[in-house]
């Protein structure tokens, strides 16, 4: 497996269609979050010194993804880490989200949030495992089954 952040257009070409695949997975509707204005702009939105996209491949095949972006002056949302179902397991989850701390340390953050749901009980628990703990709501989401978390960097 290789680890990159995306600098260059096929990378965030490819962020692109994993991001989708991960909306397409949840279920719910991501309109309120703005999410095609957010495929449009991810190479602004999830870029550097501010933040980025942290990809993993397998060979030439682009398999999970997680971005950082700037959330204020001193904190950094996580968002949109996904694996491809047939990685998973494979502990990519795990280095996803510690490559993303350290873009986060480097982007000079002090502490990261991020909000999951209470239905994906695998990615709530590599969150707790990597220290975030829940924290009141940091934003309005309107779906009731939304958990967020914050971690001190």
């Amino acid at each position: 497996m290789e680890y990159i952040v995306a600098d260059k257009k096929e990378d965030y070409d490819a962020a692109i269609l994993l991001f989708k695949e991960y909306a397409a997975g949840l279920d719910i509707d991501l309109s309120f979050q703005n999410f095609d204005e957010e495929l449009e702009q991810l190479q602004t939105m999830y870029a550097g010194p501010v933040g980025g996209i942290v990809l993993c491949k397998d060979k030439h095949e682009y398999i999970a993804c997680i971005g950082i972006r700037k959330l204020n002056q001193l904190t950094a949302e996580i968002k949109r880490m996904y694996v491809k179902p047939e990685y998973r397991g494979e502990k990519i989850g795990s280095e996803l989200v510690k490559r993303a701390l350290q873009l986060a340390k480097k982007c000079d953050y002090n502490s990261v949030r991020l909000d999951t749901l209470n239905t994906m009980k695998p990615a709530m628990k590599l969150y707790q495992k990597f220290g975030f703990v829940e924290t009141p709501a940091y934003y309005h989401n309107p779906n009731k089954t939304v958990v967020y978390f914050q971690k001190s960097i």
